[in-house]
């Protein structure tokens, strides 16, 4: 796997499920300024919450094809590993797709990020250990310092000017 960051700004995104996995997936894309759709009958709190507080759209069934046609990211985050594959199989070839159950029948991981002003890191076990990859990630985080963090944002700033 290739480890790319990509732009999804404005980017429709659809989420299937509306558990635990799913509102992680989701805090991730929504900070990055995606257009989310989540499918799913039941839903954490905390996505309701989202939802009525028009940050993300939700629809209040089990997902259908129709849902994610024109999706640019899929994360298929149900509770149900056949659901999940039938998602996998049914995209576009063209389409970015995150596979909860089995990452490898995906062909995007999430990452850990780790993000300090403008420096931002990704730390993946490629789907092997999900609290490997988290442990790895708050050592990464610790190595990050403020003073580094403050370097990084002044030359940010320095190379927009030209």
């Amino acid at each position: 796997m290739l480890p790319l960051h990509i732009s999804l700004e404005k980017k429709k995104v659809v989420i299937a499920g509306g558990g635990g996995i799913a509102l992680r997936r989701l805090k991730t894309v929504l900070s990055e300024g995606a257009d989310i759709t989540l499918v799913s009958p039941d839903v954490e709190p905390e996505i309701k919450q989202m939802a009525e507080n028009r940050r993300i759209r939700w629809v209040c069934r089990t997902i259908g094809k129709e849902d994610y046609l024109d999706a640019f990211l899929i994360i298929a985050a149900t509770d149900n590993a056949a659901v999940n594959k039938e998602i996998v199989q049914t995209a576009s070839p063209f389409q970015l797709v995150n596979c909860v159950s089995d990452a490898e029948l995906g062909n995007v991981y999430m990452p850990k990020i780790v993000k300090r002003g403008h420096v931002t890191v990704s730390v993946s076990t490629n789907g092997a250990s999900p609290k490997h990859t988290k442990e790895l990630a708050e050592k990464v985080d610790e190595l990050i310092g403020s003073d580094f963090v403050t370097e990084v944002d002044r030359l940010y700033q320095v190379r927009r000017k030209k």
